[in-house]
């Protein structure tokens, strides 16, 4: 079970933007909750984690919030209890301009 989460400085600004806008108290809802699950079992199938790797980062994990094409990115921390929330963001993949 993961006891903390650490949000890295562009997470932090989303998930303060989202908490500073009524109308997106959905979306917020919906990263609440993912978390709160992530939280539970970070590898547990059912939450859709999409596990990939990035020159910078290393490896990176996806996990959509089921909302909006909303997405917590995150990555082990330095020890066990903890992950890094690297970013939550909207994507728009395979939508016409």
């Amino acid at each position: 079970m993961i006891e903390q989460f650490d949000y890295w400085e562009d997470a932090d600004a989303v998930m303060a933007a989202l908490a500073a806008d009524p109308s997106m108290s959905g979306v917020l809802e919906a990263v609440n909750r993912t978390l709160a699950r992530i939280a539970e079992d970070p590898f547990d199938r059912r939450l859709g984690t999409i596990p990939f790797m990035t020159p910078e980062l290393g490896g990176i994990n996806a996990t959509p919030v089921r909302y909006d094409d909303w997405y917590i990115f995150w990555q082990r921390g330095e020890k066990p209890s903890l992950l890094d929330i690297v970013l939550v963001e909207q994507l728009d993949v395979g939508r016409e301009l």
